[in-house]
């Protein structure tokens, strides 16, 4: 459900006509542009006994539109309470540990939302992975501002949080769609030096050096802190994986020493591809990501829900074009009641199951999860 306004009062209302239970949680989306006092939504929810959770992000998705305004309401029948984990970049992760699996049942989905600009996200995944990958499949989102401005982006009844995630375990099945369409440029390269999200050196020379040297050659232009963004967009890199698609970390700005800074973590010696981007091959990935999320080959799909996770540096290269991409998801879908309508975010950082099930963050990747 899609409110055009995300004061609290219409919020408040629009939850008590859902009706949800003492067994039912419901996922509250906001878009950085138009966002109420969540403080007080947060008092306001816990008075009523609501189970919930939620965060902020760069937008919206909803149809086949783009939404800056309004928010995005969608219940859930949960396993558990949803929960929060703080202290990712230090390693503390409160609250992962005393997550309990004993009465845990295969099948289930859980949906994670976290600051998308916090650092050690891998270790976090990896430890979330090994609680209760067995039992469930996994899809979610980071969360925060286009400005990359750290700040408090994930909620639930504990509060507002930064350097956060929230977890929720829900009853329904979910099939993903997981695709990026960036294609390798140059490489292989060895990050032989990095520090969580920043890469220092690539083949024992500094980062910058080697990668304005791949970007300069294939485009004219050399990189400097004022047209970083708007040239590397096009240039992310990819992390090597044999026999799926290279994950995607996108670079963004110039750190110190000619180091670069990315979206999510480079482990040392990592093997990199610098990639490209054309906007027919994004399109096309978008189309096997949804054709991915059906039973089979039969298109169009039907099923309950379709959560859209859709990286907003990606929507940025596309532009114009990233309308086509919604359009692509939509046509795909058999759409009889509002409930089957497609739902999502703009996201800083991406989260599903990937390959032989293992947990990944990816960055300008699309993850498509139809709940049946």
């Amino acid at each position: 459900m899609l409110l055009e306004y995300s004061d609290n009062t219409t919020i408040i209302q629009q939850i008590e006509l859902l009706q949800p239970t003492e067994y039912e949680v419901v996922m509250l989306l906001f878009s950085e542009h138009d966002q109420p006092d969540i403080t007080t939504l947060i008092a306001l929810l816990n008075q009523k006994n609501i189970r919930f959770f939620g965060g902020v992000f760069p937008g919206l998705i909803y149809g086949n539109q783009r939404v800056s305004n309004g928010c995005i309401l969608k219940k859930f029948k949960s396993v558990f309470a949803p929960f929060l984990i703080e202290g990712i970049s230090e390693s503390r992760l409160d609250g992962i540990k005393s997550l309990g699996t004993n009465n845990l049942s295969k099948g289930g989905t859980a949906i994670i939302l976290l600051d998308g600009l916090t650092n050690n996200i891998h270790l976090f995944l990896e430890m979330l992975n090994d609680l209760i990958g067995e039992h469930c499949n996994f899809i979610g989102a980071g969360a925060g501002s286009s400005n990359l401005k750290q700040q408090p982006c994930v909620f639930n009844h504990e509060g507002i949080k930064m350097d956060a995630a929230v977890v929720c375990l829900v009853e329904q099945k979910v099939h993903l769609g997981v695709r990026h369409g960036w294609e390798q440029l140059a490489g292989p390269l060895v990050a032989t030096h990095t520090n969580g999200n920043t890469i220092l050196q690539l083949n024992w020379q500094p980062a910058m050096l080697r990668y304005n040297q791949i970007i300069e050659n294939d485009c004219g232009i050399s990189l400097n802190n004022d047209n970083f963004a708007s040239i590397a967009k096009a240039y992310p890199f990819g992390i090597l994986r044999e026999k799926e698609d290279d994950i995607v970390r996108d670079p963004l700005a110039i750190g110190e020493n000619g180091s670069i800074i990315c979206i999510g973590e480079v482990p040392t010696n990592t093997v990199l591809y610098v990639l490209k981007g054309q906007p027919h091959a994004l399109l096309q990935a978008a189309e096997t990501a949804i054709r991915e999320c059906g039973e089979g080959d039969k298109l169009p799909i039907e099923c309950a829900g379709v959560f859209i996770v859709d990286c907003a540096t990606r929507a940025e290269f596309l532009g114009n074009q990233f309308q086509e991409e919604l359009n692509i998801i939509r046509n795909n879908l058999i759409i009889n009641t509002n409930e089957q309508e497609p739902y999502g975010v703009l996201s800083l950082g991406e989260i599903s199951s990937y390959g032989e099930g293992l947990l990944e963050f990816f960055n300008k990747t699309i993850v498509i999860g139809a709940f049946y």
